[in-house]
């Protein structure tokens, strides 16, 4: 059973325990039988393995950066662009090998020759008198994205393509960056765009996972659960970023720019209970963890524009505190009596209470 095939069963048993088909019971017992938990002492020693090559090879071809680069910038840069394909290209032959001897390391090859390549187009353009804060930068990303998804259809193998997708979203627009004092900024350059791109990268997820990948693509089983499960975060981000205040500067007074917030706030909270609508009828747990999650952040955030700077600290979190206890314990009151027929069926005809027959 290759990685791939555990990693969908592991998936689809999640789904059947979040859906109430098994019980807790029976999904443990699946898992143990088609996912087997390894070593714990096992997964330490593979991921510090994989550090430790990857700190290794960007040691060496830092130094052998530095040594080329005394001869000449630009030849140096070429023979790095040149180097990261080889060792992308045989990381990627490492990962998708049969035997699966050395997945870790193939892996951790892959990802240095992708940064690798990433650098000498930034590079070139630096050495060539570029503007060091030009939007070319994201283009790069894109490039290297691309490089990335042709090596995971290529080659059948997911790692790559988790990069492409989370590559191509940073060069689409999202970023991340240091504010000061402490404080990480998440934000998207244009969140509207941001979440028509994520609805179509949704769209086209669901249609590689039920269509796709048991027809034509039937090697590359997983794909369709990436881009649905990146479709779903950069849309619900995207939205809960038009939703804030902070984003009024895309209009040009404060009453277009209240109203259009307004708009923005209904267009998020009908989205999040849309995908628990839809998870429900699917009986897909993604789309309804979800809708839950970012509809509870909604929830969070308005009541956090309205009362932040009008209650106590203590006072606030209290409040919000108790509101979600009380939520929680609707919810599960109201769920009770539809997961409970199916973990306690009933006795089939014909047989006792122990289970022998009449």
């Amino acid at each position: 059973m290759n990685a791939s095939f555990k990693g969908k069963v592991a998936q689809e048993i999640s789904d059947w325990e979040n859906t109430g088909l098994i019980n807790a019971e029976q999904a443990a017992l699946l898992h143990q039988r088609y996912d087997p938990v390894p070593f714990q002492g096992a997964i330490f020693l593979k991921w510090l393995g994989l550090f430790a090559i990857f700190m290794l090879a960007m040691a060496v071809l830092g130094f052998i950066g530095t040594v080329l680069a005394m001869a000449s910038p630009t030849f140096a840069t070429l023979c790095l662009m040149a180097l990261s394909a080889v060792v992308m290209y045989f990381g990627a032959r490492l990962a998708a090998h049969q035997a699966q001897k050395h997945p870790f390391t193939g892996q951790a090859l892959l990802t240095i020759g992708l940064l690798g390549l990433y650098a000498s187009l930034s590079t070139i353009y630096l050495i060539s008198d570029g503007d060091q804060y030009s939007n070319v930068f994201g283009w790069f990303m894109l490039i290297t994205s691309a490089a990335a998804f042709l090596t995971a259809y290529h080659f059948h193998l997911r790692w790559p393509l988790l990069l492409a997708l989370l590559m191509f979203f940073h060069g689409v627009g999202s970023m991340s960056e240091y504010w000061g004092h402490g404080a990480y900024i998440l934000s998207v350059q244009d969140p509207r765009s941001m979440s028509v791109i994520a609805l179509i990268t949704l769209v086209l997820g669901y249609w590689h996972e039920h269509k796709l990948e048991s027809e034509k693509l039937q090697k590359c089983i997983g794909f369709g659960h990436l881009y649905i499960i990146f479709g779903l975060l950069y849309f619900n981000m995207s939205l809960w970023l038009l939703s804030l205040d902070f984003y009024g500067y895309y209009y040009e007074n404060a009453n277009e720019a209240k109203d259009a917030i307004l708009l923005w706030v209904i267009l998020f909270t009908i989205g999040c209970i849309e995908q628990i609508v839809a998870g429900a009828r699917l009986k897909d747990a993604r789309f309804t963890g979800f809708g839950i999650v970012f509809l509870g952040i909604n929830l969070y955030t308005r009541f956090y524009e309205h009362f932040w700077d009008d209650l106590s600290k203590a006072t606030f979190f209290t409040l919000a505190g108790i509101a979600g206890l009380v939520l929680a314990f609707i919810f599960e009151k109201q769920l009770k009596p539809v997961i409970a027929p199916t973990l306690n069926p009933s006795p089939l005809k014909g047989e006792g209470v122990g289970g022998g027959e009449m």
